[in-house]
């Protein structure tokens, strides 16, 4: 008996949500794409700080770097659920790798040897990010 009222309270719920939803409140495309070309306008201008890795870079302004950029790159994520373009989940994925790379440094150190591949894996960012940029049609 109590399975089955927990069960009734769950669908209660849910019903309650999905009524709670209609057309009206759904994003639309215009809004999704106009909110993607911000997100990917203010990326553009943050994501150049990818291009100063050095090897006298420290890791904590690596990681305050990827901090700042991972906010945004979240946003254009989300903004990406209504027009769902394969550039932008390209450009998260590389994103991503970068986020990794960064992880495995110690945080007491600079970046050093790591500066080439860290270079490399931001230089892919920044190509993701123009692509998606381009694919979303933003220029226009």
């Amino acid at each position: 008996m109590k399975h089955f009222l927990y069960v009734l309270v769950v669908i209660v719920f849910l019903l309650g949500i999905v009524t709670g939803c209609s057309a009206q409140n759904a994003p639309t495309l215009t809004d999704g794409k106009n909110v993607l070309c911000n997100s990917l306008a203010t990326l553009r201008t943050s994501a150049t700080n990818l291009q100063a890795i050095d090897a006298d870079t420290s890791v904590a302004q690596l990681r305050a770097m990827r901090e700042n950029i991972g906010k945004l790159i979240e946003a254009a994520r989300r903004a990406n659920t209504v027009l769902q373009l394969q550039a932008i989940t390209d450009m998260v994925d590389s994103y991503e790798g970068f986020s990794r790379m960064v992880d495995s440094l110690n945080p007491e150190q600079n970046v050093g040897d790591a500066a080439a591949a860290l270079n490399a894996s931001s230089a892919k960012v920044l190509a993701a990010l123009e692509q998606a940029y381009l694919s979303a049609q933003c220029a226009q």
